[in-house]
């Protein structure tokens, strides 16, 4: 309720006063937002109700408003509320004796009945409206909120009317012994001061009429013991407004008659509801239970009087309804399963017999006098549930089985037998699938020609050897589970149970000489989880499921599945095509294989997940990252006798295994035939099918682009391009962006966080906060990556830091992961920063902040943007113009083998390729990239090649891959520079060389011998012959003039052994409209 003592919260660390004072209890105040809320809870309305009056009147007329807010700040009726408040705390209810200075004319007698009789009835009016606001509020009638809340005013204005008449009230509410024992007295109290005054009679009267009319209406719209209730109320309040009528009246006549009756007429309204509620108690007890009339007019006196019933009747009755109220709880459960979880499998559920017992219970104290010899706790008795046995035949179908809830019926769908403990024989529906649902006990189930389930709930607490002694499991026809289920505490470990389905046997791993729970025709089994299981398969196709810690099993011979679920376990295939399904977080599992016919092992983990391969002794060890970052332990599947040992050999054994991935990715370990030594080896897989694909990163090409809002999204950053930058406008700590960065992860030159920071002074303390929060990934090849407003100042007021600073810290409003093309992985944080430098210099900030990126452990996937769909080319010679659009993905060009004229946009991104069927038949395609139309010049330094990717100013080519296949022939790529110049890319050899020389880009052969000087100086690589277009040998012009790089020397066409001279050429007259010189 936000209580304050002074103004400060009172917290669970202040001392207990269990006798409060009045400086206490005038210092108290509550939060009336929070208790607005508690008046609108049905469970601590009334209480919050009475509490609030009691409070206000104990406290002193001077103190401060119970209520915190000011009137402007609360609701209607928590202001209506509030004044009733400040009401109740100016009645005064200490026993002043009257004023011994009184005029001659004063009845001292009559005077001294009269004064606390009258307040009393100001009292019992304030507090009746405290507690019917809180009701219609708490079920939101507002009208009738409005009513109480008038009966307040008059009572109010009553009550100035009346100052001065106090004893008797006060007297009453002293009698509650406490000031937060019950109303019980204190109403009371009031109720025989009601009749005091003539005023409040009058203005009272009309409230208690809407209360009758209230009480009546709300009778004819309920039934049986709730419309009798709202009758009865109604009498009462028609009684309490003739009363109020015959006061008025008296009082009128003369203040002789007015208190006697109004004493008289409050005591039969008490007697009145005394006695009606005795009778409801008694009429409550004999709904659950038989009582005889001696057992009834008893238990209505003691009610009267207030005195415990007998503890007989009370056992008697408590048994009766604990039983009919969980009864109806089950059927309400079962009929919930059918219309909801269960309607498309469960046809039926059938509930097994229970007893409710009383078993001993003690009720512990708060406090205790242990010196006084006072016990700890009382003794009492609880109803327990004890589910007993059953006893049921439903071969023939359920029509006249006891205690079933039917739903929707189907073909397929099922019979749930919830039986229980107890000792149960039941024979399940012939033509349905049977689901048992037991505990402890001995059983005997039987189930149908479908598949039937049969479900053992196991404690360490209930499950003794001798429930399974006795017990038989028959499955049928059909395949029949046995489930084991339960949470076993790690205070009480349990040692789990030792399953056999060769010879039918359950028993015990504790108890193993007790005699076991038989099994017939079970075909799945799944163990105990958090125990660890012994399992035997049979030589049928068995289906073991293992959920325990270090369960080891045994399947047998057979086609066995078998799901590991647990951590830790261990597992036998035995002969035969055996299939595994192992689960995530399932630590170090072990499997052993004899290699004679194929296993598929299905891993419930992405593909990107796995991290290595190796041989260590006999034995295939696989490798997974765990944990969202790799932080946590790895998972390990261990196969053991992959390789036998011979000597100083190692012969593989188990070459027919095959794993796939959770994403659909099947992979064969490459298992070298012969190991020498006993060293660890690493070994490769092999992708025996490409798995799911996942959503290509959006490709970024340079420029401001904004964050998706999207769970997941991922971002493609490729080399040498434009600098990008990712704005986080929508904030969601709970999305993560990818980045997949085309460096490696040491080409990450600088980190560099951008903040505004503002300090601002107020009282002792300096205040930081920030905002603007940028970071930047500078590149070695000074291209940049820029996440804007990725971080934020946190909401929090902050903590001091040191040196009298406060501040909050920074937190993410977006979440990024960095993935490099080395592997390597990074998630981003909040920038680092130093308060006191920030302090010191506030504004707008640069700082290194390389702990931005926190490593992750392991070697992640580098996803690439998406391909368009390719365009396939004629067969013969092509022109192809690229036109400048938004590029999404990457566009693909598949040649046919002929000669291509590329001219594509500035940073276009394309794909070269030819299909490998015309490219083994009829060669490869001849790619002519031209960039003389582009408005940026394209000279030498601008082409650089890196393995795949040939990059042209801002153009990438992306070249075919071919290590997977060593001889298959490569693309012929020549790229034409502004100036005309020709040079080809040798991707075997990772090289661009100068092939061909445009002479109409030089103002003279000079200036072309200079260049090609500067080209050998450089060592940049030429051809052995370097083509000069456009240069003529003035004795014959038709044949075409070389640079000999060899012998650095100019050559003729057909007449290689002539030495030229520069004067011996010249440049051809055509204009010249390449400007740019290559160097």
């Amino acid at each position: 309720m936000g209580a304050r003592l002074n103004g400060r919260v009172i917290s669970a660390g202040d001392p207990i006063t269990l006798a409060p004072d009045q400086t206490f209890v005038d210092a108290l105040q509550f939060d009336p937002a929070k208790v607005e809320g508690r008046l609108q809870s049905p469970q601590h309305s009334d209480a919050c109700a009475g509490l609030l009056f009691e409070l206000g009147v104990l406290r002193s007329a001077s103190a401060q408003s119970l209520l915190t807010a000011s009137s402007s700040d609360l609701s209607v009726s928590m202001q209506s509320l509030g004044k009733l408040l400040d009401s109740a705390q100016q009645l005064s209810l200490s026993a002043n004796p009257l004023p011994d200075n009184l005029p001659s004319w004063v009845d001292r007698i009559k005077s001294r009945g009269m004064t606390s009789m009258g307040v009393g009835l100001q009292g019992y009016g304030i507090y009746s409206g405290i507690m019917g606001t809180a009701e219609a509020l708490k079920k939101g009638d507002l009208a009738e909120a409005a009513i109480n809340v008038g009966g307040i005013g008059a009572e109010v204005t009553s009550l100035f009317a009346e100052k001065g008449l106090e004893s008797i009230g006060r007297n009453m509410i002293l009698n509650g012994g406490k000031v937060f024992a019950g109303f019980s007295a204190t109403s009371a109290g009031k109720l025989l001061a009601r009749g005091a005054g003539l005023l409040a009679s009058v203005l009272t009267l009309p409230f208690d009429i809407y209360t009758a009319i209230k009480s009546f209406t709300d009778a004819a719209n309920a039934t049986g013991k709730q419309a009798q209730d709202h009758y009865f109320s109604a009498g009462l309040s028609l009684t309490s407004a003739g009363l109020s009528l015959a006061l008025g009246v008296a009082a009128l006549a003369g203040f002789s008659a007015a208190g006697p009756i109004g004493i008289a007429a409050a005591a039969v309204l008490i007697l009145g509801a005394r006695i009606y509620s005795a009778a409801r108690q008694v009429d409550d007890i004999d709904d659950y239970i038989t009582l005889s009339t001696h057992e009834r007019w008893r238990s209505g006196w003691f009610a009267f009087t207030g005195q415990a019933l007998d503890q007989d009747i009370l056992d008697r009755f408590l048994v009766a309804k604990t039983d009919t109220h969980y009864g109806e709880l089950l059927k309400k459960t079962a009929r919930g399963w059918l219309d909801n979880e269960l309607k498309d499998s469960v046809e039926a559920v059938v509930l097994g017999n229970y007893r409710i017992e009383l078993q001993p219970a003690k009720h512990w104290k708060h406090q205790w006098d242990t010196a006084a010899g006072e016990s700890p706790y009382t003794e009492a008795k609880e109803p327990g549930i004890r589910e007993t046995d059953d006893a049921f035949d439903a071969s023939e179908g359920i029509s006249r089985i006891p205690g079933v809830i039917l739903g929707n019926s189907g073909e397929n769908k099922a019979i749930l037998w919830q039986l229980g403990g107890g000792d149960d024989t039941v024979v399940g529906v012939r033509d349905k699938p049977n689901q048992f649902s037991y505990g402890a006990g001995k059983k005997n189930l039987t189930g149908g020609d479908k598949d039937d389930h049969f479900s053992f709930r196991i404690t360490a607490d209930t499950l003794q050897p001798t429930d399974l002694s006795g017990s038989l499991l028959r499955g049928g026809d059909g395949n029949d589970t046995l489930q084991l289920e339960g949470n076993v505490s790690r205070d009480k470990p349990h040692q789990g149970a030792r399953i056999d389905l060769q010879t039918g046997q359950l028993s015990l791993r504790a108890s193993p000489d007790s005699a076991p729970l038989l099994l017939e025709s079970i075909e799945t089994v799944e163990t105990l989880a958090g125990t660890a299981n012994l399992v035997t398969g049979s030589s049928q196709s068995d289906r073991i499921v293992l959920r325990g810690s270090a369960d080891s099993a045994d399947a047998a011979a057979g086609a066995d599945t078998i799901a590991i679920r647990g951590f830790n376990c261990r597992v036998d295939g035995g002969p035969g095509e055996d299939h595994y399904i192992i689960a995530d977080e399932t630590g170090a599992t072990t499997l052993i294989e004899d290699g004679q016919d194929p296993s598929l092992i299905d891993l419930d983990w992405a593909f990107e997940r796995i991290q290595s391969w190796r041989i260590e002794g006999t034995s295939l060890v696989l490798e997974t990252l765990r944990g969202i970052d790799g932080e946590l332990p790895e998972t390990t599947v261990t196969v053991i006798g992959v390789y036998r040992q011979t000597a100083d050999k190692r012969y593989v054994q188990n070459d027919k295994l095959v794993f796939r991935t959770k994403d659909l990715y099947s992979l064969k370990p490459d298992l070298p035939q012969q190991l020498d030594g006993h060293d660890t080896i690493t070994v490769n897989a092999i992708i025996l099918a490409v798995g799911q694909r996942t959503a290509s990163p959006q490709l970024l090409k340079g420029g401001d682009y904004a964050v998706s809002s999207e769970p997941h999204s991922g971002y493609f950053v490729y080399r040498h391009l434009a600098s990008s930058v990712l704005d986080v406008q929508h904030e969601n700590d709970s999305t993560v962006s990818t980045l997949y960065l085309d460096y490696d992860s040491q080409q990450i030159e600088a980190i560099e966080a951008s903040y505004t920071v503002s300090s601002t002074r107020t009282g002792n303390f300096d205040y930081l906060r920030y905002k603007d929060i940028d970071l930047t990934l500078r590149f070695t090849d000074q291209k940049c990556l820029t996440l804007k407003n990725m971080a934020r100042n946190r909401p929090t007021v902050g903590s001091n830091v040191g040196a009298s600073l406060i501040a909050s810290g920074l937190m993410l409003r977006h979440n990024f992961v960095l993935v490099m093309r080395d592997g390597i992985s990074c998630r981003v944080q909040p920038p680092q920063y130093s308060y006191i430098d920030d302090h010191r210099n506030p504004g707008r900030k640069t700082v290194q902040s390389s702990r931005s990126l926190v490593y992750r452990s392991g070697r992640y996937l580098m996803k690439q943007p998406s391909s368009h769909p390719a365009i396939v080319l004629k067969p013969q010679a092509q022109r192809v113009d690229i036109d400048p659009v938004i590029q999404s993905g990457v566009h693909v060009l598949e040649g046919q083998a002929a000669a291509y004229e590329l001219y594509p946009a500035a940073d276009t991104i394309l794909r070269l390729t030819t299909s490998a069927a015309i490219a083994n038949s009829q060669g490869t395609s001849t790619w002519n990239i031209h960039t003389q139309h582009l408005s940026d010049p394209i000279g030498r330094e601008h082409i650089r090649l890196s393995d795949t990717q040939l990059w042209i100013g801002h153009i990438i080519i992306l070249l075919p891959n071919n290590d997977e296949a060593a001889d298959a022939p490569m693309e012929t790529v020549r790229v034409f520079t502004s100036s005309g110049h020709r040079y080809d890319v040798e991707q075997e050899f990772a090289l661009v060389h100068l092939a061909q020389l445009n002479a109409q880009a030089y103002a003279s052969v000079e200036a072309i011998e200079e260049d090609i000087r500067q080209h050998h100086q450089g060592n940049q690589p030429m051809a052995e012959l370097v083509l000069i277009r456009h240069l003529h040998f003035s004795a014959d012009t038709t044949k075409t003039v070389y640079y000999d790089s060899v012998a650095q020397d100019w050559t003729l066409e057909g007449d290689w052994s002539r030495k030229l001279h520069n004067e011996d050429m010249s440049i051809a007259p055509t204009p010249v409209v390449e400007a740019a010189v290559d160097h």
